[in-house]
Formats: structure tokens, C-alpha cells, sequence
């Protein structure tokens, strides 16, 4: 029976955003009904965005900046587009991905429930792509799945927001101790994004908000999607939001180090874009090896 995916976007005058968009639409297996969520923050003129708009099953949201910038508060709004889709999946706007990538993720999920995973969610970071002049480029070869892991422990100490990087997964460990905000998929509504959110610490709330709904985060059983990342070649083909607002930006972060510093000590704040009563932050931070309480990176954070 074929399902429905809502694909959920938030971008910033990111010319990338079209291409994201036809690709995954080229890369789907034709099985499943696509549709796509975007919030799209322009920077003066809109007049690109008319060719995304007459693409088949786009629900748009456009602003002005800085109107409504920030990481949280734009996927917020590009979340409430979500109308009863079977999956949901949360990516960046400059993304591409491999063929039958759709059918790949549901097959993923599936998989998961039937071992007994209730709510199963499939997220990594992809590899990269670039450009060579105006062609783009992939690597070829398959690489191997990686796993996140935690680093920089007196960042953790000073505002509870660890770097989080990736390594080979040798030992086949299906969990993921994170989550990587541009690759993220999982069955029915996903969790409203906490509007507070900025890009430093988005991906370590978001893991702690799953895991206490009772989410259960894994990494996918193979790559199957790209991402151009920053420093890349031709990453500054696009805008730079911290380049166009720093003052706002800047804002933005302080208010969220306050937030997460908030929810992630103690006994963790349970609410609306918040952390749920499924699991505790404590059982959170036993399986992911960090210790909110006093902010230590715990020595066995690796063998999850």
C-alpha cells in the first residue's frame, strides 16, 4: 500500500532549496506520495521561489528577513504544514539522496516495530556532497555508517551543550546516542520544535526531548542521502544567516543557552516543547553518557 511522507523544511534564502526538493522527487521510488513542508526565509526579493512554487504538493510558508529567523522558530512553522502523514521527515535544505531512498527509510522503520521498537526514529548525519565549478559531486564509494559520539567536555561543563561528531560504527551498534537535525525520519507527527531552539544545541535538545517521549533513536543500516556542509565547496553559494543578522543572532543564542541550560539541569522541565513523561532526563543521560547534573562527560559515553 503505497504511504505519505511530509518532508519538513526550513531554510534560509537558500538557492540550494529547489534542488533539495526536485531531487528528492527524482530519487523516490514513484511508490509513495511525497509532500513537502517549507518555510522559506527570504532575504529582500522572493521572486526565486516562483519555480519551487509550481512543483507539485509544496506547502509553503514564506517570510521576510529577519522575520521569524531562527532555527526553532522556523521549523516550527514549517512543523504546523504537517497534515496526517504516515512519516515524517525532517531535513536541510541543501540535501540530495540516493534512489528508492523513501521506501529505504519506511522499510528502516519497519523493521525497527517489528523488533519491538514502538517508536523507532532513523537519523545520521549524510555525506557530503560539493561542487566542482557549477557540477556537483558525491563519493562514489560506500562508506561506512558512522555513529555520533560526544566531545569537548568542559563546552558540556560550562553550558550543558557538548560538540557532538561522528566515528566508524566497526561494532554494527544500531542505536544513535543524537540526532542530526538534517537528517531525521520516523512514523506519524514528529515532536513541535521548541521555538527557543538556535543552531548550537538544537540537535542535543531534540535527542533529549525524543528520548523522553519515548522515541528510540537509531542509525540507518546504510548512507543514503548527502549533505553539503559548511566549508564545502560552493557552501557559499548561499546566504549566511549569521553573516546577514549577527546582532539577531547572537540574541537568538543567548536566549536558547538559557533555555537548554533550563531543561537540562536538575530534574529536566517536562512541558509543551519540552522534555515528555516516557522516559527521565536521568535515563536519558545513563544511555547517551552525559551526566546534566554536573555537566561530566561520562568515560563509557562510547559504548552505548
Amino acid at each position: 500500500m503505497n504511504k505519505s511522507i511530509f518532508v519538513q523544511i526550513s531554510s534560509y534564502h537558500d538557492d540550494e532549496l529547489e534542488k533539495t526538493v526536485r531531487n528528492a522527487l527524482l530519487k523516490s521510488s514513484g511508490n509513495n506520495h511525497i509532500v513537502f513542508g517549507i518555510h522559506s526565509i527570504f532575504y529582500e526579493d522572493n521572486s526565486w521561489l516562483n519555480t519551487l512554487k509550481q512543483l507539485p504538493n509544496i506547502r509553503l510558508v514564506e517570510s521576510k528577513a529577519p522575520e521569524n529567523i531562527g532555527v526553532g522558530l522556523g521549523r516550527s512553522i514549517a512543523h504546523k504544514l504537517y497534515a496526517g502523514e504516515d512519516y515524517y521527515f525532517q531535513i536541510d535544505a541543501h540535501s540530495r539522496f540516493d534512489q528508492n531512498w523513501d521506501t529505504f527509510l519506511i522499510n528502516e522503520i519497519n523493521t525497527h516495530k517489528a523488533n519491538g521498537f514502538d517508536k523507532p526514529i532513523i537519523t545520521q548525519y549524510p555525506k557530503p556532497f560539493w561542487y566542482d565549478g557549477n557540477e556537483e559531486k558525491i563519493r562514489e564509494q560506500k562508506e561506512e555508517v558512522t555513529q555520533f559520539y560526544w566531545k569537548d567536555k568542559q563546552r558540556f561543563k560550562d553550558n550543558r551543550i557538548p560538540m557532538q561528531g561522528t566515528i566508524e560504527n566497526p561494532k554494527g551498534n544500531i542505536h544513535s546516542i543524537s540526532v542530526s537535525a538534517g537528517s531525521l525520519f520516523t512514523e506519524g507527527e514528529f515532536l513541535n520544535p521548541n521555538r527557543l531552539l538556535s543552531f548550537d544545541g538544537e540537535e542535543l535538545l531534540t535527542a533529549a526531548r525524543a528520548y523522553t517521549h519515548g522515541y528510540d533513536l537509531f542509525v540507518p543500516s546504510e548512507m543514503f542521502m548527502y549533505h553539503l556542509y559548511y566549508g564545502s565547496e560552493g557552501y557559499y553559494r548561499r546566504r549566511l544567516i549569521h553573516s546577514d543578522w549577527p546582532d539577531q543572532v547572537k540574541n537568538l543564542e543567548q536566549i536558547f543557552n538559557e533555555e537548554i541550560k533550563l531543561v537540562l539541569t536538575g530534574n529536566g522541565l517536562v512541558g509543551e516543547e519540552r522534555l515528555g513523561t516516557e522516559r527521565t532526563l536521568q535515563d536519558y543521560g545513563k544511555f547517551c553518557g552525559l551526566d546534566f547534573i554536573n555537566g561530566e562527560i561520562l568515560d563509557n559515553y562510547y559504548e552505548f
